[in-house]
């Protein structure tokens, strides 16, 4: 049977039909075409919500609403004389059913949506979250703390039987199946987790946009802008719910950095405490293991899994730094000032310390230096013989660290011992309060001038971690446009089970981080 079309009057039966058949043929226009030009219109689905017109342009842009093969199903309720809630049921190309509830009103121009609800069945497997995966693709090899909850590799990680391809075609093209699986990965399998995937990343896990070969993994918490980072993949599978970890590892916010962009808790370890074997690190003085979540209790089970003998030093305060936290914009701080604003000493005693932005710039250099030369001695060679394989971003970076190999090595080590030490005298035995992010997400477009600003703080803030080899624990927070950022605590060498601990305290009642 056919189903019916609309007739609140004359005007909007023909509208709908249109609407149908942009839909059918995957219309670009479909927004500009049927959509309230206002700052009020409004999409809604599993991604997130996207609020006003431009913003919702953009968002199908990046995301395009579901191409229908035919519709199963329509119901209608009239709203007053102009206004008509309308709900589809609809058969997609690929199987299964979406439905979309689109509440239409008449203006000057016609009728057009003012709001939209679309609920559409979700490709088996999204080229820009995974590579390879499963259901699941390796079974758990025990039982313990991790039962049940399902993991997505991020692609530098080994997993027997399957091959590597760090983000870039020609690599694996060229790679072989793996003889065993990296000691991160068994560890969690053997404590009852199952390995849903090979999840993508950026290209030789070097950037910071999360735009992988691909393509770039839609943020679900804010679809409209970029889901950051190198481990964007991995993280992506975890935001959207189909894995419950990410696992993965951190050089410079690698993994922490699409943490907070996607509103997911994000643990990086002690530097060397968790094992490396079978990980291809990017910068192996700076990268170390690490996870996210949706959820803190499961944070706390993959670090009691992976850092069961290690990692329990007890920090005695808290350190907050005001030029350090002025380096992030005003909407990420007043999110941070949710906590900071209300701090109990009976959580942490909390102290202030001068640390001059002049010296987070300089070591912001340092690490930019460290990182490029150790990646020109680990991927140069391979970069050299293939020169059409590489992105702008990953190519200038290697680049520049063949040219600090020819000349500038030994300062760039000197600068690296330096900075560690200042590093470690600031931190002491405390943790460092740190933006996660100096802003929110940037737009998809990467906003211009002002997104490469915004970046360029964001890696001053990432690096201070991975430059004294200390652990982090980054929590989700939320602005008041309910776009997610984070908060970082940066611990001494070997805190990464008092960080989780100290996390739980401070989030008991705390209503601003996102479920």
């Amino acid at each position: 049977m056919t189903p019916r079309i609309p007739s609140h009057d004359a005007g909007l039966a023909p509208t709908f039909r249109d609407f149908v058949d942009a839909l059918r043929v995957g219309d670009p226009r479909v927004v500009e075409r049927f959509f309230v030009p206002g700052e009020q219109t409004l999409l809604g689905r599993a991604g997130g919500m996207v609020v006003g017109f431009a913003a919702v342009v953009e968002a199908v842009r990046a995301d395009p609403l579901p191409v229908i093969e035919d519709l199963v199903q329509t119901h209608q309720r009239e709203i007053g004389p102009a206004g008509t809630l309308i709900t589809l049921t609809h058969r997609a190309p690929s199987g299964g059913r979406g439905v979309m509830t689109l509440l239409w009103e008449r203006t000057a121009e016609g009728w057009r949506i003012a709001s939209a609800q679309v609920d559409a069945p979700l490709p088996a497997l999204d080229p820009r979250i995974w590579r390879e995966a499963g259901s699941p693709l390796v079974d758990p090899l025990g039982s313990g703390p991790l039962d049940g909850r399902g993991v997505a590799v991020a692609d530098v990680i080994r997993v027997a039987g399957h091959r590597t391809g760090l983000g870039n075609a020609a690599v694996l093209a060229a790679s072989t199946p793996a003889a065993g699986s990296a000691a991160v990965v068994t560890a969690t399998l053997r404590a009852g987790a199952h390995l849903v995937g090979l999840a993508q990343l950026e290209d030789l896990a070097l950037g910071g946009t999360g735009a992988g070969g691909a393509g770039m993994p839609i943020n679900a918490r804010a679809v409209d802008r970029i889901p950051g980072g190198a481990m964007s993949g991995a993280t992506a599978a975890v935001a959207h719910g189909q894995a419950d970890i990410a696992l993965g590892t951190d050089s410079g916010g690698s993994l922490l950095v699409p943490a907070a962009y996607q509103g997911l808790f994000g643990l990086r370890s002690t530097h060397g405490a968790v094992s490396t074997d079978g990980v291809t690190t990017l910068a192996p003085s700076l990268d170390a293991v690490a996870w996210a979540t949706r959820d803190l209790a499961t944070l706390a089970a993959v670090t009691t899994t992976l850092l069961a003998e290690s990692g329990r030093r007890e920090p005695d305060e808290v350190l907050l730094c005001p030029d350090l936290l002025r380096i992030a914009d005003p909407d990420v701080l007043r999110a941070i000032d949710a906590i900071t604003g209300r701090w109990d000493n009976e959580v942490a005693p909390l102290r202030m310390i001068d640390l001059p932005r002049s010296t987070v710039a300089g070591w912001g250099d340092t690490f930019r230096d460290v990182r490029d030369l150790e990646a020109a001695g680990q991927y140069g060679d391979w970069a050299l013989a293939h020169p059409d394989d590489l992105g702008q971003e990953q190519e200038a970076a290697l680049r520049s660290g063949r040219a600090l190999a020819t000349d500038g090595a030994e300062r760039v080590r000197r600068a690296q011992a330096a900075a560690r030490a200042s590093v470690a005298e600031a931190v002491g035995n405390g943790v460092l309060l740190v933006p996660a992010t100096a802003t929110v997400a940037p737009t998809r477009d990467l906003g211009g001038a002002a997104g490469r600003r915004g970046r360029h703080r964001t890696a001053l803030l990432s690096a201070i971690g991975p430059l004294g080899g200390l652990p982090a624990v980054t929590i989700p927070l939320a602005t008041r446009r309910r776009l997610p950022v984070g908060l970082s605590l940066v611990g001494p060498l070997g805190s990464d089970h008092a960080l989780v601990a100290l996390t739980r305290r401070l989030l008991a009642g705390e209503r601003t981080v996102f479920a």
